[in-house]
């Protein structure tokens, strides 16, 4: 008997090395088995979940299962508990993401030759077609002479979003997916089972017209648990780890689990509030592999396209509104017009906290602190068009500045980070700039108060440490000694008084200039972030 630990399945997603190399492996095959063998319904589904959410396992699990292996799940339920014939089917697997796409040719071309591996993979006569389409009719054509055939479409959309900026390459691309799935749906009495997943989930009428049969998993109640870890499952598969790292962090085994839902649970998928949130896979797994509780969600789980699309939308710099949305908008987007919430939603930057089943509405927050963390640095990115290390050296140098209230110093870091902003992405409003430093001071952890009623008016930002209040005002093309008047007649700071602590007053003009050669042509032209600033100490 083999006695030896499982190893954790970090950076696997291939089923059966999981089995062989001895790796932990959730097991999700109930859920599946049901899927598969639904006696009420045809076996063609869709869902979408953010990556490292677990969907390249799940169709590799998929494709060794109707493959007829089904020694690879001796010691899992559908292995050991269930009913099925493991019957062998042919299985073509497709994943988009390693199908190259930079022109809608190259993707094309790459497709046919994706179809012509698996020929060959299942001894076929070589395809002869030219078309995707056409191709995979000739392969399904010789493989149902064997048995049904199985579709495992993995990354599907990635062809799409690797193209927000440049709608007319993602529609070519979309017009390619579109008569591909055409086919697949003139096949249906081919099909054993289709499996498609993505991240994001495009209308049907976007990408899947032809393909209408397909039932949505993605709000489904039914799937979810399918993706990511409940709490339950946590406690059954990672217990001798999760104490290793408490050991390892000087904390009791309740106060680690405690920490980890803290940073890691959070996720909803469904209408059904009584469904268990669910655990980000790869950063439970990677917060056990490296023993700490840290932010593994911003280097691993995001999608490429995300900074280009909120630079596209130039969207407000924080989330500090509920955000509600209803059942319709959440559902499904159209490449030529994404709606923001739904894309953090569909790509796990937002979940659902509620929902109201009387109007359709969600409410849609965070899901975490790890999530909350990646958000911000990446629209500090989208935003700054910096790069990581100089936005955190700049923000160091901002905090310093602040902490000694040395306010030249603090411009000249915020003057330095934003220096790369082209101008024609510059937006000429005060709220603007307004709602860019209270992002900053958020970025800091320093807990900044926005629009802070007193009896005269709205201040417009507050810090406050231990040992000082300071009261910002921000103008936009004006003056800072107007932006300190304001502070000063309006009496922002009277409220603090009391709390015997320094109270510094700073008025802050902001002006941008445009690139001496700029025009509408040279859209990557810089501008220049002016700041001036006057301070007054009580």
């Amino acid at each position: 008997m083999n006695n030896k630990p499982k190893q954790l399945g970090l950076n696997c997603s291939i089923f059966e090395h999981f089995v062989t190399e001895g790796r932990i492996y959730v097991d999700k095959t109930k859920i599946i088995y049901d899927l598969i063998t639904a006696l009420d319904k045809k076996h063609f589904y869709f869902v979408s979940r953010p990556r490292r959410f677990g969907k390249s396992l799940f169709i590799s699990t998929l494709k060794e299962i109707f493959a007829g292996k089904k020694e690879l799940f001796a010691e899992y339920w559908i292995g050991k508990n269930s009913s099925y014939d493991w019957r062998k089917h042919p299985v073509i697997h497709l994943d988009f993401g390693g199908i190259e796409n930079a022109t809608a040719q190259e993707f094309k071309h790459n497709l046919c030759l994706a179809l012509q591996k698996i020929a060959r993979q299942y001894d076929c006569a070589k395809l002869e077609a030219i078309s995707p389409g056409s191709m995979l009719n000739e392969l399904v054509e010789q493989l149902e002479k064997r048995a049904k055939v199985v579709l495992l479409v993995d990354e599907y959309d990635k062809p799409l979003v690797d193209h927000v900026d440049n709608v007319s390459l993602a529609e070519e691309n979309r017009k390619i997916l579109n008569s591909f799935y055409t086919t697949v749906k003139s096949l249906e009495s081919s099909w054993r089972a289709i499996f498609i997943t993505g991240v994001s989930k495009f209308a049907r009428t976007s990408v899947f017209s032809g393909l209408n049969n397909l039932k949505e998993l993605t709000f489904d109640p039914v799937a979810a648990e399918l993706f990511g870890y409940t709490y339950a499952e946590l406690v059954t598969y990672f217990l001798p780890r999760i104490d290793d790292l408490a050991l390892h962090l000087g904390k009791t085994r309740q106060e680690t689990l405690d920490s980890m839902k803290i940073w890691y649970d959070g996720y909803r998928f469904c209408d059904d509030m009584q469904k268990p949130q669910m655990y980000s896979p790869l950063s439970v797994v990677a917060s056990i592999d490296n023993k700490r509780l840290s932010n593994y969600w911003f280097n691993t789980g995001s999608p490429g396209f995300l900074i280009a699309l909120l630079r596209l939308k130039g969207i407000s710099l924080e989330l500090r509104q509920v955000i509600k949305v209803s059942n319709k908008s959440l559902n499904a987007i159209d490449i030529s017009n994404i709606p923001l919430f739904a894309l953090l939603f569909q790509t796990g930057y937002l979940t659902i906290v509620d929902y109201d089943a009387q109007t359709e509405v969600f409410t849609l927050d965070y899901p975490n602190r790890e999530v909350r963390e990646s958000f911000k640095d990446y629209l500090m990115q989208a935003f700054a068009y910096a790069t990581p290390e100089l936005i955190e050296d700049e923000l160091s140098r901002m905090r310093n500045a602040l902490v000694s209230k040395d306010f030249e110093q603090f411009c000249n870091a915020v003057k330095a980070l934003f220096a790369s902003i082209p101008h024609n992405l510059h937006i000429a409003r005060e709220a603007y700039y307004h709602s860019l430093f209270h992002f900053m001071f958020d970025m800091l952890s320093m807990r900044p108060k926005s629009e802070e009623a007193t009896r005269y008016g709205e201040s417009d930002l507050v810090l406050e440490s231990a040992d000082a209040v300071i009261v910002f005002e921000f103008k936009y093309n004006k003056s800072a000694q107007e932006a300190l008047n304001q502070i000063i007649e309006k009496k922002y700071h009277e409220k603090y008084m009391y709390k015997n602590k320094e109270i510094v007053l700073v008025g802050i003009n902001i002006n941008f200039k445009r690139g001496a050669h700029s025009s509408a042509a040279t859209v990557s032209q810089q501008g220049q972030l002016e700041l001036e600033w006057l301070e007054k100490r009580l």
